[in-house]
């Protein structure tokens, strides 16, 4: 049987009222309330810390309090004196190769063992105190060690890699400078008394040294240089990113803090069904109220009044109490996943304000599209199901531009009351976008022909269940059919029977009575009853 989806008509007065109390209630004005969506959330990431964003003032000041950088600390650790060990026999040998400048380190060039990442970055590295690891330990892998030209990691010192690539340019073209100053100076420098021979020694060495710098320069690799750092990097963002994320710490605070969300998403849900109640009453008692004390007024008389409203008040929370709880157990769930949601985010990029309550409000409609889906608690027809999960998306679009036009008003309407006057604004537009969808979903011709095709469409499970009916009729018939057909046997005649069978003492007994009771009804069998051979023939046929 089709069924067909009904055209109600759409009270635009009604409607609005409802969808504006709904989010003055929920999310711009409780929300407001229970949350504080604050930037970088309220969970500390690798990734924020790094940019000087903290969620909580611990691990701000304890950041601040890491103390000075000791460079001795790094450089007189044992592994760091252990690979400049091995280094230095591999640069005797001639079989150390410097990375920096994809080339093998001559015996005669003068060697120093650096810190691809260097120690101070390390030192200073918020993600690493908020890891709580060892600077010193890190620092000193083995990955992040590499011999190199001693000018070169003097030059670098505690620049990045990227840093240090980025200024070769810069440091070649002023060593040039210099190099070519010195020259035309060496070119008219006199050479006659020792003390000018031994000044012209000088800026000739002074010249070789510049020469030998800008060829140390020019020698760098930028490439390998570069896959170096990444690869140096790589390793310690893992070690730093792993001992975080998969400690008792960021699991005890991103657990706290989704529970706590939850719990303020899921009273902001329950409260906002309660306040939308309450103004639904006071709207209608009021006026009542007002016009029977008008003319005579008496305190008994309107005592009993604000009885009376608070009485309806609470049989009209009392009547929507299962949808109260329902509202709470989605919100907790939403609010859970939001804040979750919100953390991971965070540890890629620095989020908060809008985006969170936007990834709230979404995950709070995806709950409720998914026990739609999964559930159908009305057990809706595919068309109409269709239909309320495109209202719930389209109140979840509404919500989040909504929310986006609040901020904006936020920064606008900055007078007494400005914030209240962009919230009810806000509120109203959400109604207004709310409504449209609605109406259209709800009135327009091209939606009614896509419900009432949808709701005419059998899916799988309709047809497994027609199916499944359908067997059982059969089964039905059959077992009609086979009480027809059974041996007329009424249950007291049976009991005896199966007695008699019981008793038997041997296989003789119980064969003459089976051909007996055989024999008595004129059942037909497909080998002769009693006679041995017949029935071994028989037997060997199957």
């Amino acid at each position: 049987m089709s069924t067909n989806v009904i055209q109600k008509e759409f009270d635009w007065a009604a409607e609005l009222e409802k969808t504006v109390i709904k989010s003055l209630t929920t999310s711009f004005g409780l929300d407001f309330l229970l949350f504080n969506d604050k930037l970088g959330g309220n969970v500390d990431t690798i990734h924020n810390a790094r940019n000087s964003v903290y969620a909580t003032k611990i691990e701000e000041n304890r950041y601040l309090q890491k103390g000075k950088y000791n460079s001795d600390l790094y450089h007189q650790d044992p592994n760091y004196k252990a690979r400049g060990k091995s280094d230095k026999a591999k640069h005797q040998q001639g079989t150390l190769t410097d990375t920096y400048r994809n080339s093998t380190l001559k015996q005669n060039e003068k060697r120093q063992l650096d810190h691809v990442i260097s120690a101070h970055e390390i030192e200073q590295d918020a993600g690493r105190i908020l890891a709580e690891l060892d600077g010193v330990k890190l620092a000193n892998q083995d990955s992040n060690l590499s011999s190199t030209l001693a000018y070169i990691n003097t030059k670098k010192s505690d620049k990045s890699v990227e840093e240090f690539v980025a200024s070769i340019p810069a440091a070649i073209q002023e060593k040039q400078n210099s190099l070519e100053k010195n020259k035309a100076k060496l070119a008219f420098l006199p050479n006659n008394t020792p003390e000018e021979q031994d000044n012209r020694r000088k800026l000739e060495d002074k010249i070789r040294n510049e020469q030998s710098h800008i060829d140390a320069l020019q020698s760098v690799n930028k490439d390998t240089m570069l896959a170096a750092d990444k690869k140096a990097r790589s390793a310690y963002n893992s070690q730093v990113n792993w001992n975080y994320y998969t400690s008792s710490k960021f699991f005890k605070n991103s657990a706290s803090e989704a529970g706590k969300a939850g719990l303020c998403m899921g009273l902001r849900q329950a409260l906002g069904l309660v306040l939308a109640e309450l103004w639904f009453e006071l709207k209608e008692a009021i006026p009542r109220i007002y016009q029977s004390v008008k003319t005579n007024f008496t305190l008994d008389n309107f005592v009993s009044h604000i009885k009376n409203t608070l009485k309806n008040i609470w049989e009209r929370i009392q009547l929507r109490f299962n949808n109260l709880l329902l509202s709470f157990k989605d919100g907790v769930i939403g609010g859970i996943l939001g804040s979750l949601t919100s953390t991971l985010w965070n540890a890629f990029q620095t989020i908060g304000g809008n985006i969170i309550k936007l990834i709230r409000e979404t995950w709070s409609s995806l709950v409720q599209a998914a026990k739609l889906i999964f559930f159908n608690p009305d057990k809706l027809a595919l068309g109409d199901l269709m239909k309320e999960l495109s209202k719930i998306i389209g109140l979840a679009v509404a919500t989040s531009l909504g929310t986006i036009l609040n901020q904006y008003l936020s920064t606008l309407l900055t007078f007494p009351f400005g914030d209240s006057l962009a919230a009810f604004l806000s509120a109203l537009a959400v109604g207004l976008m709310t409504l449209g969808m609605s109406y259209f979903l709800e009135h327009s011709d091209l939606m009614q022909k896509v419900w009432n095709y949808l709701n005419n469409l059998k899916n799988r499970y309709d047809n497994v269940l027609e199916n499944l009916k359908e067997i059982n009729l059969s089964l039905d018939d059959y077992l009609i059919n086979l009480s027809k057909t059974e041996l007329n046997l009424n249950p007291e005649e049976l009991r005896r029977f199966t007695d008699n069978l019981y008793n038997t003492n041997s296989e003789l007994e119980r064969s003459v009575l089976l051909h007996e009771e055989v024999k008595r009804r004129n059942i037909a069998l497909p080998f002769d009853s009693g006679n041995l051979s017949s029935t071994r023939a028989w037997l060997k046929k199957l």
